[in-house]
């Protein structure tokens, strides 16, 4: 009689990967209509004061054609995107400064890409294309340089203090960092980088400072909210190039927590589960959560001919529980190597 309660896991087990895939594309679905369903009343509400603000232009000024006037709007709103300014086209105030191209460049280097500065001309488009060919993966290839110069000081060094002092093991002392290194991070560059926006950008809520830090680190950059763009140009500047070095660091530091939290035993386990298992290489770092057997022959006993040797196997513990485990234990292996007797 096959145990219903062993039969549903390994169905699950078994499928995985199409049962990931096809909730991703539900939860696609269920985003986008909780957005539409969220933001389509404000659109809706936006829409009917925009209409209504033209109509109440156009009786109030009838030699201007309702035509000439939506030439003015969508050049305005053109310019208006690409942040030339509008209110103050009488000023000789410029955008395409070195520090707002030095943000222009950082941000395409990051894909981030707020899309409220773009090459006008030809030839800058060109040149963004070109530049952006090398200088997206000599920036990948950059950060992910010094990710790995930042894991062994960040994260090896602190789960082997906790596994060395706290008698952890490797499993606990990696969730504890993670999550130590999850909260710091998230105060460091999300909490305390949205205070400062509040105090800096009088307009902002605390959710839209938030929401701005977070629309930066994750690369979506949307362009909705940007620093500076009521105030003076010096304070814009000065804005745009803390935004610049906020963009480098805050990527290699994400970087650093993602690789950590892959590395847990728990993700790793369910990567696993999901992709079924696989042979390969025994991490060092579980080391200690495998024991090695007991039993082995000395290298020395020779019986007609041949050296039976007995490799040391690891085994998982019998508290682990991994989804490579078949229905039965494996057998103890004996590995024989055969010389020749001179």
């Amino acid at each position: 009689m096959v145990n219903k309660y062993y039969v549903c896991p390994r169905f699950c087990r078994g499928r995985a990967f199409c049962i990931m895939v096809v909730s991703y594309v539900l939860y696609i679905i269920f985003g986008g209509l909780v957005f539409m369903v969220l933001e389509k009343p404000q659109e809706r509400a936006l829409l009917a004061e925009v209409r209504r603000l033209r109509l109440l232009f156009l009786e109030q000024n009838r030699c201007l054609q309702e035509k000439r006037l939506d030439q003015l709007l969508k050049k305005a709103l053109f310019a208006g995107k690409r942040r030339i300014a509008v209110l103050d086209a009488d000023a000789d105030e410029l955008n395409n400064d070195f520090t707002s191209s030095l943000f222009f460049v950082t941000t395409y280097l990051t894909t981030t890409g707020y899309g409220n500065t773009v090459p006008l001309s030809d030839e800058g488009k060109v040149f963004c294309v070109l530049y952006c060919l090398v200088g997206m993966p000599l920036t990948m290839l950059l950060m992910s340089s010094s990710t790995q110069r930042l894991l062994p000081f960040v994260t090896h060094a602190p789960v082997c203090h906790l596994q060395e002092r706290w008698g952890m093991s490797y499993a606990q002392a990696a969730l504890l960092h993670a999550g130590l290194l999850l909260t710091c991070t998230a105060l460091l560059f999300f909490l305390l980088p949205a205070a400062g926006l509040c105090l800096l950008e009088r307009d902002w809520s605390f959710l839209e400072s938030l929401y701005f830090c977070f629309i930066s680190l994750s690369t979506i950059g949307l362009g909705d909210y940007l620093p500076g763009r009521t105030r003076s140009l010096t304070v814009r500047r000065g804005l745009e190039f803390a935004t610049s070095c906020y963009l480098l660091l805050g990527l290699v530091v994400l970087l650093v927590v993602l690789e950590t939290m892959l590395n847990l035993p728990q993700i790793r386990s369910l990567v696993r589960f999901v992709n079924g298992p696989r042979e390969g290489p025994l991490m060092g770092v579980d080391m200690d959560e495998l024991v090695l057997s007991e039993s082995s022959l000395s290298p020395g006993n020779q019986e007609d001919g041949l050296d039976i040797v007995e490799v040391s196997q690891y085994t998982m513990h019998i508290s682990t529980i991994s989804p490579s485990i078949t229905e039965e234990p494996p057998a103890l292996r004996t590995q024989f190597i055969s010389s020749t007797v001179p």
